[in-house]
């Protein structure tokens, strides 16, 4: 492997987050785990030989690929202390190989199949990166990945008034950057789930524990005066509410 950008400031700070939280991730990554789980209905009957999975965390969707007879399973995370929860927790046969690094900026090997369960929002270049990732594949290879659309926590920015730090592109975006990268689509499918919390500082302490809070705070009292605005505006009977958009895209390499 070899890198080609060793300057990705904002890939630095997520590496830095995930790792952070390592360790009480599966607890609170619920929502990532049911995205797993819908992933998996994406990937074909009969798996190809060599598969690689970009941002494998903690095993999540890892899971469901050791659930398939495979010859090589190529895991890469950007955050070593994701990928030693992952060793600490499951098993990994010796066809498994893991490979930590920044997945924009690497080099993998030919295989048959890619793919990634909520991660591609974290790229910076996704239309270069799509293409890269093509280059990787086999002819009739295959990409089949999950991401968060637009709308996830919009409640959330629009009351701290800030941007989210991932690329949250429209779910047409994503379609056009596939067929763009040299992809034929083969399926997608789009969904909208709400989370629900005892009250705000809930919602921001499971951001804060999957690594993804996306704020930054300059004062505690910008911080009171979040937690006091989404108390009052986005409260419910079974408690505060978060928005989250989730794609799947299941693509080929003709």
């Amino acid at each position: 492997m070899t890198k080609r950008d060793n300057t990705n400031g904002r890939n630095s700070v997520v590496a830095r987050s995930f790792s952070k939280y390592a360790r009480g991730y599966d607890k609170h990554a619920r929502l990532q785990k049911q995205m797993a789980e819908r992933l998996a209905s994406f990937l074909p009957d009969i798996m190809p030989d060599q598969v690689l999975e970009i941002g494998c965390g903690t095993g999540l969707f890892t899971q469901h690929l050791l659930a398939h007879p495979l010859k090589q399973l190529i895991l890469n995370d950007i955050a070593a202390d994701m990928v030693e929860r992952l060793q600490s927790k499951l098993t990994l046969p010796r066809y498994c190989r893991v490979e930590v690094g920044n997945a924009e900026t690497m080099e993998f090997q030919a295989v048959d199949l890619i793919t990634a369960n909520a991660v591609f929002q974290w790229f910076k270049l996704p239309l270069e990166t799509l293409k890269i990732f093509n280059s990787y594949l086999r002819p009739d290879g295959e990409l089949i990945f999950s991401t968060f659309g637009p709308a996830t926590l919009a409640e959330f920015r629009k009351t701290a008034s800030i941007e989210s730090p991932a690329s949250l592109l429209t779910f047409i975006k994503w379609k056009e950057l596939i067929h763009e990268a040299g992809f034929s689509l083969r399926s997608s499918a789009s969904e909208t789930r709400k989370s629900f919390f005892s009250n705000t500082l809930g919602l921001l302490k499971n951001l804060q524990q999957i690594g993804a809070a996306p704020y930054r705070m300059t004062s505690s009292s910008d911080l009171r005066r979040l937690i006091k605005e989404y108390d009052e505006n986005y409260s419910t009977k079974q408690g505060v509410y978060a928005t989250w958009e989730l794609f799947y895209f299941s693509a080929k390499k003709p």
